[in-house]
């Protein structure tokens, strides 16, 4: 299996959010942020194992998570 390294870019409120989720300290390293994006990849990215297309469904926003980014951005302005 031939694997590839990507490299990304995250917002400050994606990184407060993430060490929140996996109870990290906002100044964690760099490796330990990446192993938490890691593991939001692999256990809830969507993988497609058969060729079969999937139905197009609507998704509402989380309009409480996007509430508690506004403010805490208001709180980090």
């Amino acid at each position: 299996m031939n694997y590839e390294s990507r490299r990304i870019t995250i917002s400050y409120l994606a990184v407060i959010e993430l060490c929140k989720m996996f109870d990290l300290p906002q100044d964690a390293p760099t490796q330990a942020l990446s192993a938490g994006v890691e593991k939001l990849i692999f256990q809830h990215g969507n993988v497609q194992t058969t060729s079969k297309p999937e139905t197009a469904t609507s998704t509402q926003p989380n309009k409480s998570a996007l509430s508690a980014m506004i403010t805490n951005f208001k709180g980090a302005a």
